[in-house]
């Protein structure tokens, strides 16, 4: 689909091409757009001099770029698409969502040049993009005609005590999109995103709906309510999460992207029915919050420095264990950072992308597709690697081609559920692997070895 291809003229010729604009007005913009160092687009510089208005700017955009020019009313878009992408974000980067025809989104953007901005909308709204130009006046104007429902942007709310009193007549379905409900499952997210939570644990029961966040790996209560906000909540959290509200017997799982304080969080939702309704935990990945610095995580020095010798070893594997919480993912995203060089081929196989990384190749497991994480991991040794991260280490088939690269030559990080260090080694051997192939492919610096034979 259309995506806003090259520019194939120059703006100034196509303005003056159609009698918008005349050389000698052209060049002072061209030059004070060389002054500021091209800090702006010639189009603002020519609008903002009084030389264009912003109808004939996005009109020749259009040509320049060969996409249609749209100026917008009322009757060319549907305003419920708008909650397709935050509020603020439509604001900030000037776009707006007109219509859905089979499947292909047709968006309005103020500066089709910006490609980018144009992927993104394509990944966020999960639908094919097709771009029209129009003037940045029109944007804003229908932006601020349109509804804010708040659906993905959080801000400090309370549920006020009209949100009960609002559930019970309406009934469970249909309060799922309501203002209340709405308000009450931002709440809780912007909460446990401030307070640093890694999950967030939705719990039904006989005589409530508990709400709990994980923090440094324990469980913490955050709020509690009536038992018959439950169905309501679930609903609403699908609906973020482009779920089926109608299917309530069998797990569902669902990504909802957030924005708050102008940057961009992931949350990875899980659903699963149980005895008093459906139960909800959420994967929090705020990228932000996070430092990937192998020094702010709290390694004593020794353990940094023995560390750091296994993660730029020449080749092995490099086993990251813990309980859920206890952070293995950040520590294998820093000692990626900590190698991550334009000298090395660095590759990812993970389900899903958590952090990404500027020097990475990241690649992304697809099990409806039947990309596994085996079949990824062979796959990527085969684009001639130096380093490479397995997410986590879950079967036979995915640690025996792990420990094969590792010891053909490929230096390998992997995550892997098991409690401590030591009980790494009996996991694999659970799984299959043979003894005197994880020892090959273990290694640690001496200091390391003896610290623990000193201690057990």
């Amino acid at each position: 689909m259309n995506s806003a291809p090259l520019a194939s003229r120059r703006l100034g010729d196509l303005l003056i091409d159609k009698g918008y604009l005349t050389p000698d007005r052209l060049r002072p913009s061209l030059d004070r757009q060389q002054q500021e160092g091209h800090a702006r687009l010639l189009g603002e510089i020519l609008i903002d001099q009084g030389h264009c208005t912003e109808d004939h700017v996005a009109e020749c955009l259009a040509v320049q770029y060969g996409i249609p020019h749209a100026r917008l009313d009322a009757r060319l878009f549907d305003p419920k698409l708008a909650d397709l992408l935050p509020r603020d974000y439509l604001e900030k980067n000037l776009v707006l969502p007109l219509f859905l025809v089979r499947g292909v989104l047709t968006v309005a953007v103020a500066e089709p040049s910006n490609l980018f901005l144009i992927d993104e909308i394509r990944g966020l709204t999960k639908t094919e993009v097709q771009v029209v130009a129009a003037s940045q006046g029109d944007i804003q104007r229908m932006i601020a005609a349109t509804p804010n429902s708040n659906v993905f942007v959080l801000d400090d709310v309370v549920l006020d005590d009209a949100a009960e009193d609002d559930a019970a007549p309406l009934g469970k379905a249909g309060i799922a999109g309501q203002p209340p409900i709405a308000r009450f499952v931002n709440q809780f997210i912007f909460n446990a995103i401030k307070e640093g939570a890694s999950d967030i644990h939705i719990e039904p029961s006989d005589r409530s709906m508990r709400v709990r966040y994980r923090i440094d790996g324990r469980l913490r209560k955050a709020t509690e309510t009536p038992p018959h906000l439950i169905d309501a909540v679930t609903s609403r959290i699908k609906v973020m999460g482009v779920m089926d509200p109608s299917e309530r017997g069998m797990p569902q799982e669902g990504q909802i992207h957030v924005m708050l304080d102008g940057r961009k969080i992931d949350l990875r939702v899980s659903i699963f029915p149980a005895a008093h309704g459906e139960r909800t935990v959420i994967r929090v990945f705020d990228a932000a919050a996070v430092s990937l610095n192998l020094e702010d995580l709290g390694f004593a020095e020794d353990v940094l420095n023995a560390f750091r010798a296994g993660i730029h070893a020449p080749n092995g594997i490099v086993l990251v264990t813990g309980p859920a919480g206890s952070g293995k993912s950040t520590t294998l995203y820093a000692a990626l950072n900590a190698v991550s060089t334009p000298e090395n081929n660095v590759c990812t196989v993970e389900d899903p992308i958590e952090y990404r990384l500027p020097l990475a190749n990241q690649f992304q497991v697809r099990n409806k597709s039947g990309m596994t994480f085996p079949m990824a991991l062979r796959a990527v040794l085969r684009q001639d690697p130096d380093v490479i991260l397995v997410g986590e280490i879950r079967d036979e088939d995915t640690a025996r081609t792990a420990i094969q690269a590792s010891l053909a030559g490929q230096l390998l990080f992997g995550a892997l559920q098991a409690n401590d260090a030591c009980s790494a080694i009996a996991r694999l051997v659970h799984m299959g692997v043979e003894p005197y192939l994880i020892g090959a492919a273990l290694t640690a610096p001496t200091s390391s070895v003896t610290s623990l034979s000193s201690s057990s």
